[in-house]
């Protein structure tokens, strides 16, 4: 990435931790998953807790989505290509973000099955210690 998407994907990282659907100091990791679609965003994720358990979270405010699009456009700016899903992992204690993007499937991290538990598709998304 070039340093404008740098720059973009650590302003991702502080809004998403600065949300107050965040602010609970009980997760352990967060994944959010960002699309982008006919220039629309989205997104969707969970935070696990160290007892194993998840719960689905997104941010409360529309600071972090309209980042996504930022970026999402930046980076075929810079030549990066046009991506459709990206995924965002925040893990604790280290506060560190990774980032990785889909150029190919645009449904790659969607939910290949809706059900009542989501247990399957929160695990596809979980954060790696």
């Amino acid at each position: 990435m070039g340093s404008r998407s740098d720059e973009l994907v650590l302003k991702l990282g502080s809004e998403i931790l600065a949300d107050e659907k965040y602010a609970d100091d009980r997760w352990q990791g967060i994944a959010l998953v960002g699309q982008v679609t006919g220039g629309t965003e989205s997104m969707n994720g969970y935070v696990y807790f160290a007892d194993g358990d998840f719960e689905a979270r997104t941010p409360a405010t529309m600071d972090a989505l309209c980042t996504i699009g930022v970026l999402h456009g930046e980076m075929e700016k810079e030549g990066k290509g046009a991506w459709h899903q990206c995924l965002i992992h925040i893990t604790r204690p280290d506060l560190r973000i990774r980032i990785s993007f889909e150029y190919d499937d645009p449904k790659r991290w969607s939910p290949k099955k809706l059900s009542r538990d989501m247990s399957e598709y929160a695990d596809s998304l979980k954060p790696q210690s």
